[in-house]
């Protein structure tokens, strides 16, 4: 990991260079989510509750689905544009270094920017459990954590899933877009407000049910199932899948001769 940390602070140190575009890039990511939250708001202003969850619950949702994603966007950016890294040849150069590759490629890239979206993320968590009646427990509070690390684990393994078809297709594929964009908007609700077949789609397949429901239904106190408070260990299972895929594409790699 030392070498991500020193790749890391060389990135930083170059975008602090042009500290002008840093700040309007950040504040400009800052402000973004703000709107997207308050689209949420005017909804519940007229329809009050979906189901049984209100716009705190929600709220709640959605700050940890896009901190996890700000987070990725911010730590994983090589690995969300890998398919200029495989065009350019620049995976030959990796290759020829003594270190973990998937460590390398996700180092190369480092937006420093996205640190106003996860501060925006972390403000809106704060104000939905303010406003949420949660029965606090030592247990709860590492159930807490887990949701916010299991979400975490699923988005690392969408990035690795869409970095990994690079090595088959160069240019990467829509789809990977639609899964991980179209996964960020699935996940910031809660899955049993869609029909059967998608809430098992992203139960079992993508399983982001495994940390905005199941858990969450604990946490708030919604059942008395203790159990469900665990079900985020079960995206560990995904991201070693994804890792396998990787390890597939690795072995496929021929270089594009640039």
């Amino acid at each position: 990991m030392r070498i991500y940390f020193r790749t890391v602070l060389m990135n930083i140190k170059s975008q602090l260079e042009y500290r002008k575009a840093f700040l309007i890039s950040f504040f400009g990511s800052f402000l973004v989510t703000f709107l997207l939250i308050f689209s949420i708001y005017f909804l519940f202003r007229e329809f009050e509750q979906v189901g049984e969850w209100n716009f705190y619950h929600i709220a709640f949702i959605f700050g940890i689905v896009y901190l996890s994603f700000s987070l990725a966007e911010m730590l994983l950016r090589g690995l969300d544009h890998f398919e200029d890294t495989i065009r350019k040849g620049e995976f030959d150069r990796l290759l020829t270094r003594p270190q973990n590759l998937l460590i390398q490629a996700t180092s190369l890239e480092f937006e420093l920017s996205k640190l106003g979206r996860t501060i925006q993320s972390v403000i809106i968590i704060a104000i939905a459990l303010i406003n949420i009646d949660i029965n606090w427990s030592i247990y709860k509070i590492l159930v807490f954590l887990i949701i916010n690390i299991g979400c975490f684990i699923i988005i690392l393994g969408i990035f690795i899933l869409k970095a990994a078809f690079c090595f088959w297709t160069v240019d990467g594929i829509e789809f990977m877009n639609i899964l991980s964009e179209g996964g960020k908007k699935v996940a910031q609700y809660p899955i049993n407000i869609y029909e059967k077949w998608f809430r098992l789609v992203f139960t079992i397949i993508i399983p982001f049910g495994l940390v905005n429901y199941y858990p969450i239904l604990y946490l708030f106190g919604k059942t008395d199932k203790w159990y469900l408070g665990l079900t985020p260990i079960g995206t560990i299972v995904f991201l070693i899948g994804c890792i396998y895929i990787w390890s597939l594409g690795v072995k496929h790699y021929e270089s594009t001769g640039s």
